[in-house]
């Protein structure tokens, strides 16, 4: 009967040091851009570039952008470069499509789509670069209809949740300074 009690108590004893240890280490769930200057507060999102042959891709992008600084406390979105802060410039460089699996008919049944954006977090008033990078890719894979009426659609929606996934990563990135 000893053994068991002392068993139990090591174990808690080591899942609790584990505990501590994590707490102790900085991890954190979600970046919070703590490396960014305080003052830096409004942020505006110039319009993207595209340099692909998709139309209105550039206009997700920075849609996306937009709502991921909406959802933080810290910042806030300005309708004017004159205004803000700081400002997040970028372009769309690349959006292609491959297939992955066909149907019988050897029509696409799954497309993936690769998205590659070049973007700068830029401060206003020093024209510093708080955070760049010139190749963050995304990935997504969806479902092409079989009716071929409704593949434009499809594409679009894919290519908004593309955006969306490419600007979430790009902005835990920026916050954690990496």
């Amino acid at each position: 009967m000893q053994k068991k009690t002392t068993s139990f108590s090591t174990k808690a004893a080591f899942i609790c040091c584990l505990f501590t240890i994590m707490a102790s280490c900085g991890y954190s769930f979600s970046p919070q851009g703590d490396y960014i200057d305080k003052r830096i507060r409004n942020i505006y999102v110039e319009q993207f570039s595209n340099k692909t042959s998709q139309v209105e891709v550039e206009n997700y992008v920075r849609t996306a952008f937009i709502d991921q600084f909406i959802q933080t406390s810290r910042f806030k979105i300005v309708e004017s470069a004159e205004t803000a802060d700081a400002t997040i410039k970028g372009s769309v460089l690349n959006l292609s499509t491959n297939s992955l699996s066909y149907r019988a008919t050897t029509l696409a049944a799954e497309e993936r789509a690769t998205m590659t954006l070049e973007v700068t977090f830029r401060e206003r008033e020093s024209g510093k670069d708080i955070w760049k990078s010139p190749g963050i890719t995304g990935t997504i894979d969806y479902t092409v209809e079989s009716d071929v009426n409704l593949q434009a659609s499809t594409r679009r929606t894919a290519f908004i949740k593309l955006a969306n996934d490419t600007a979430e990563k790009t902005f835990n990135q920026m916050m954690s300074g990496f």
